[in-house]
């Protein structure tokens, strides 16, 4: 089944080409207010994009590694979580209204994908923030504190509780995005490593 699903998400793939990611030096700006306001309002326009890239959450002496796939389109989601969780993989398909969560060929409906990832595999991961955190955002209308890195991009952002630190950042189809980043939130710590990005609507 794991096998499958992936096939399938690759197919999906298939119209995109794999971006080659390069890491560009860091290079300092004057008005770091000004190239984050620019830098943010460039990415508000980007809501299609797929990454492929590894996951991992800990807390205190218990932890999971997985690989995860994401493709957003506008709102909508499609997830695949696999690697720690035998011959089944997790796969989240979801909307701001409801989020279905299919395992081992079952399916279960919520409107809380966070909830329902904790109920399945015993972790929290903070699914709607990545939609954001991902792309190195903050949530839009949430408050929020960020810390900016010499180039007008997030450094550190708290929001909802979590503290992300960005860890690098990566060039990729005109665009500067996160490769590397950093969550934690009371103890529990979670990971992202993006090995590629896909952006499959530029925007207009």
């Amino acid at each position: 089944m794991k096998y499958l699903s992936l096939l399938f998400f690759v197919l999906l793939l298939s119209g995109c080409d794999v971006l080659v990611l390069s890491e560009p030096p860091v290079k300092p700006v004057t008005d770091q207010q000004s190239a984050w306001q620019a830098h943010n309002k460039r990415l508000s326009q980007l809501d299609t994009w797929n990454i492929d890239g590894r996951i991992s959450v800990r807390l205190d002496e218990e932890a999971w590694h997985a690989n995860i796939l994401w493709r957003q389109i506008d709102k909508a989601y499609h997830i695949q979580i696999f690697g720690p969780f035998g011959a089944g993989a997790i796969q989240l398909d979801g909307s701001p209204q409801a989020v279905v969560l299919t395992h081992d060929g079952r399916q279960t409906h919520s409107n809380d994908p966070e909830q329902l990832l904790a109920q399945q595999i015993g972790w929290r991961v903070p699914v709607k923030g990545l939609r954001f955190w991902t792309v190195g955002q903050a949530i839009p209308g949430e408050p929020a504190q960020i810390e900016l890195d010499p180039a007008g991009r997030l450094a550190i952002l708290r929001q909802n509780g979590w503290k992300i630190r960005y860890r690098r950042y990566v060039d990729t189809a005109g665009f500067t995005l996160p490769g590397k980043i950093f969550m934690d939130n009371e103890g529990l710590d979670v990971r992202l490593v993006i090995d590629n990005w896909q952006i499959t609507r530029q925007p207009g």
